[in-house]
């Protein structure tokens, strides 16, 4: 891993983080699993009580925007220690459905899944080593994140409108829709 990267944990910084599934397979790529995906975040926030600001779950990839931070103190919580939360869950609930998936229908509906699921090896990741962290320190700043995050289903063509796509904090902030996962942000200039 590279050591020339690094991770600020600065208080009353989101991070905008951008985590990628192994070799870019399509992991995510049907509703039950991003399902089991949003599970996992409610989880995640539930143990280590950082504010859920934003977030996409897509085939192969998610973008993240935490504020590691409790709502009822100012300490922050380690960014990795969140990411590392995060992607231990979700690996871990997502290796679960694909196991019950496989057992149904031997297959994971996609050819490099499928290679994945026969390997042998006991060692089978879902996510790449290393994501992006990006510091936001500002209210426009994080407005073109969030933006960036509900247009991506749309501009890889999953989706006509942002609305349509279940996995996102567009329907959270547009619909007031609290299905999926609460964000703990009010979508006002007050954040920062």
């Amino acid at each position: 891993m590279p050591t020339s990267l690094h991770r600020y944990d600065e208080p009353g910084h989101v991070h905008f983080l951008t985590v990628s599934c192994h070799r870019r397979l399509p992991f995510f790529g049907t509703p039950d699993i991003r399902d089991a995906v949003a599970d996992s975040m409610r989880r995640s926030r539930g143990r280590l009580g950082f504010r859920w600001i934003g977030f996409v779950i897509m085939p192969e990839h998610v973008h993240w925007l935490v504020l590691p931070q409790r709502s009822d103190d100012s300490d922050v919580i380690p960014i990795s220690g969140v990411l590392q939360s995060l992607k231990t869950s979700v690996g871990m609930n997502v290796k679960r459905a694909l196991r019950g998936v496989w057992g149904r229908r031997r297959s994971l509906g996609h050819p490099g899944l499928d290679r994945w699921a026969t390997a042998h090896t006991d060692h089978k990741p879902i996510w790449t080593t290393r994501g992006i962290d990006f510091n936001v320190t500002n209210i426009s700043t994080l407005r073109a994140k969030l933006d960036y995050c509900h247009a991506n289903p749309v501009t890889r063509g999953l989706v006509d409108r942002p609305e349509d796509w279940r996995w996102s904090s567009y329907r959270f902030y547009e619909l007031d829709d609290r299905s999926s996962l609460v964000m703990d942000w009010d979508g006002g200039d007050s954040l920062f």
